[in-house]
């Protein structure tokens, strides 16, 4: 295995096509082991994305998201899991621009590279201690927990309040249960922590978050909605897997392909290109800075009418591809079920994003 060692400086990161051969190559183990190869994560932090976020003010270079989508559909096309685990890294690290400065140079402080994995919903014991509080018990589906450095919990505090506390590696023991349909190899296991401490100035409100504006980071990055941006993200990831899908079915296709075969090779080209193009509007959009409620709504509305573009266009491919898509080694199968588990993240649900636009639309009417 070639060493892949971490960039100290913007101008060394390695090329996008030597992480898409990187992951190409270990993407079926990945997707047996449930977990990525070191090469892979190592690639992927030399290509920048788990510094992809970090603010100025900690020697970073914070990109926009049309890039960063653009990158994540090309590593998806050569492996989701990674792509998805590259995103967690950019998206983590966007959140820790929340944290206040001390936090920010606690984790920064030696290197702009670190690994931040996130457990979104609090499932754990918070116990209120001087000055911080101490966690016990089990949080879920930390996505690339087992190379991570850090991890953002999302916690509940007394008074009901919901914030985000930043822990260390080595405070966590890892609960190997992610066996899941598709994205196996994000290894989003649960961790189990046993009266953790963590300290007041280690933590932030998720309103901050949810309300899109860091007290602690200058730039349009920081006033981005997640629930505009991370779907855009999410979508990328299952737009490349999309591509690896219909690649991988025209390479068994014959030249004369007429009938239906022909007609759902149409369709799903028509729309992959169209969730790329929805995608792309809505990252312009959010690289514009704070959006109103309503344009927020529309981005992550476009985000779920896409995603099930996709799920239609690749159960199609996977109905239409005989019995060799059964077979548990086959790269269409591999890509169909990835779609079925990235798509049901509650990121792209339509349930909440279709309601929630609706929502905003009709209370602006004219």
């Amino acid at each position: 295995m070639q060493e892949l060692k971490a960039p100290s400086t913007l101008a060394q990161l390695i090329p996008l096509e030597r992480v898409r051969e990187v992951a190409a190559r270990h993407a079926l183990n990945a997707d047996q082991q449930g977990v990525l190869a070191a090469e892979v994560v190592e690639a992927l932090t030399c290509a920048g994305f788990s510094r992809y976020f970090v603010p100025r003010e900690q020697g970073g270079h914070p990109g926009t998201f049309v890039e960063l989508s653009q990158r994540i559909v090309a590593v998806a096309k050569a492996c989701p899991s990674a792509a998805w685990c590259a995103i967690i890294q950019a998206v983590v690290g966007r959140m820790a621009a929340y944290l206040p400065v001390a936090a920010q140079q606690q984790i920064w402080g030696d290197s702009q590279d670190v690994r931040i994995c996130a457990s979104f919903r609090s499932t754990g014991k918070v116990e209120a201690v001087a000055q911080g509080w101490r966690l016990t018990g089990t949080w879920h589906y930390l996505s690339g927990v087992d190379f991570a450095d850090w991890a953002l919990l999302c916690i509940e505090v007394d008074d009901g309040e919901q914030r985000f506390a930043a822990i260390p590696a080595g405070t966590w023991q890892v609960l190997d249960n992610w066996q899941t349909l598709g994205m196996r190899g994000t290894g989003s296991h649960s961790i189990i922590l046993d009266a953790v401490v963590v300290p007041t100035h280690m933590t932030f409100a998720r309103t901050d978050l949810m309300k899109g504006g860091s007290r602690h980071a200058q730039g349009p990055q920081y006033r981005a909605s997640p629930i505009a941006a991370d779907a855009q993200l999410f979508l990328a990831c299952g737009l490349g897997a999309g591509w690896q899908c219909l690649e991988q079915w025209r390479d068994s296709l014959p030249s004369e392909a007429v009938g239906e075969v022909a007609m759902a090779y149409a369709s799903a080209e028509a729309a992959l290109e169209t969730c790329g193009l929805l995608l792309h509007n809505s990252c312009q959009a959010i690289d514009q800075g704070e959006l109103s409620p309503l344009q927020i709504g529309r981005c992550a509305r476009d985000a779920s009418f896409a995603a099930q573009l996709l799920l239609d266009a690749v159960n199609r491919i996977f109905r239409l591809s005989g019995a060799q898509a059964h077979f548990s080694s086959n790269l269409v199968q591999k890509s169909w079920r990835d779609v079925q588990t990235l798509t049901s993240h509650i990121a792209l649900r339509p349930d909440f994003n279709f309601i929630g636009y609706t929502r905003h639309a009709l209370a602006n009417r004219p």
